[in-house]
């Protein structure tokens, strides 16, 4: 980096930290009296200048091609930027630079190590990924940053047990990248309350520092957003997406945010705004999933038809590095869409990463594809970790009750509390059994979501609901009798 360019950044700093008085009065102010209102640093708009950096690093490469440091570096503006737009170019570019550095210093490269496990891991080669973690772990054994990527990576490939050990000795200190690993293994072991926790505190930490990076501050609250929702908090979560969009306009992690929230309340009209925006911004087939919901519900049938042949184009073209695999599978899986398809793609990427994500999207394939046992063993082990996911424990469950395993099916349920969706298709797969009493408690426990929260309409079309199926059950017991 030239000095024009490392003044400029002092320079921006130094005025940032200038205009934030909390963050001086609490260094300044004395020891006795109440102790100080906690305030977020400014924000600074760092990606505004990062293709300035990035085109920096690449003329210092271009005129020190052996000074693998500057490769490196260049490797990290790739990868931020990556974070920010989510161009898979970014990402190769990233890679060749941090190869270009390990080929300049093959030992003790520990940068370069991590930025390749990090960019292994975006095109979900987790056994690659975790040799270069596991490399750099090995030069710096004190690393905590290194020790969590290999948490995280454990995770991905279903080795929750190595992910334990991992993280057995916490640090002395915060340790922000420490935190987000642990915070993860506690949300896939059905300690969603104490991962909100954790993620609280990165929160905090994340946004006490001036130069941390807009992007990385904003992930901290959608991360905070996700697990709102996922405790059935969704008030709370879209207020953490906005606050996540505040911090880095445009946001394509936040905006799909915002539109799966509004997904789960049919507003349709705020979802498909959101799903446009973030599938504009980056088209995550999740995110296009979204859009194709919203735009079928608004009975705009063409759009919803070329939001379609989008998707599908993404897996013929845009998928080489198998990177949507998992969503795509879903998406076909949800709309009785290509089943066999959906079979294979869930497949492949069950053989990348045996997590209990892979195992439940070849679960759920299965069973659109109406192969309910042989969904079944992949289900019990997408649920085998006790997850407090709505959709997972729905779909186990779903699955159990068609294999007659009811207990089993009740118990997923169960881990699902927060979502409305699933108690109501549970409902009605259980009055299609004939089990009208367990379905009415199921229509019972959506009518006390609907008072909870704004689900407007939802309401009165429960409470007809469990109306007709008490007229439904009364007919059937007479027949009986």
């Amino acid at each position: 980096m030239n000095a024009r360019s490392l003044w400029l950044i002092a320079a921006t700093a130094a005025a940032a930290l200038l205009a934030w008085p909390a963050f001086v009065q609490s260094r300044t102010a004395p020891s006795s009296g109440p102790a100080p209102v906690w305030t977020a640093a400014p924000v600074t708009a760092d990606y505004l200048q990062r293709d300035a950096l990035v085109s920096t690093y690449e003329g210092d490469v271009r005129r020190n091609p052996s000074d693998q440091i500057i490769a490196q570096m260049l490797a990290s503006q790739y990868l931020q930027r990556y974070r920010e737009r989510a161009d898979v170019g970014d990402l190769l570019r990233a890679q060749n630079e941090a190869r270009h550095s390990l080929e300049l210093q093959p030992r003790y490269n520990v940068n370069a190590d991590m930025e390749m496990s990090t960019v292994l891991t975006s095109f979900h080669q987790m056994r690659g990924a975790l040799a270069y973690a596991q490399e750099a772990a090995r030069i710096v054994p004190s690393s905590y940053g290194a020790r969590a990527a290999i948490a995280n990576i454990d995770m991905e490939l279903g080795d929750y047990a190595g992910a334990k050990a991992e993280l057995s000795d916490r640090p002395a200190v915060d340790n922000s990248a420490w935190d987000v690993s642990l915070a993860r293994y506690d949300e896939l072991t059905g300690r969603l309350a104490s991962a909100r926790t954790l993620i609280d505190g990165v929160q905090r930490q994340m946004d006490e520092v001036v130069d941390n990076p807009a992007e990385s501050r904003a992930w901290t609250h959608w991360r905070q957003g996700e697990l709102a929702f996922a405790s059935g908090d969704v008030a709370g979560a879209r207020e953490r997406y906005r606050e996540a969009l505040a911090i880095f306009p445009g946001y394509w992690h936040a905006l799909n945010g915002l539109a799966k929230a509004d997904w789960s309340e049919q507003r349709w009209g705020f979802a498909l705004d959101e799903a446009t925006r973030g599938a504009d911004a980056y088209p995550l087939p999740e995110t296009l999933g979204y859009e194709y919901d919203a735009q079928a519900a608004l009975g705009k049938r063409g759009d919803a038809a070329q939001t379609l042949d989008l998707i599908e184009t993404i897996e013929r073209l845009g998928n080489a590095q198998g990177m949507n695999d998992r969503l795509i599978a879903m998406f076909y899986a949800d709309h009785g869409l290509r089943k066999e398809d959906a079979v294979a793609i869930a497949r492949r990427d069950l053989a990348r990463r045996d997590d209990i994500y892979s195992e439940d999207a070849l679960a759920w394939t299965l069973a659109a594809a109406g192969r309910w046992t042989q969904a079944r063993p992949h289900a019990e082990r997408a649920a085998r970790l006790g997850t407090q996911d709505a959709r997972l424990q729905y779909h186990a469950g779903v699955i159990a009750l068609h294999c007659g395993a009811r207990d089993e099916a009740r118990r997923a349920v169960r881990l699902a509390p927060g979502d409305f969706e699933a108690h109501r298709l549970f409902a009605a797969l259980l009055a299609s059994a004939g089990r009208f009493q367990e379905a009415d408690e199921q229509l019972a426990q959506c009518e006390r979501l609907a008072d909870d929260r704004t689900l407007a309409g939802r309401r009165g079309e429960v409470s007809a609901a469990r109306e007709a199926l008490a007229t439904l059950g009364s007919l059937v017991e007479a027949i009986r009798g």
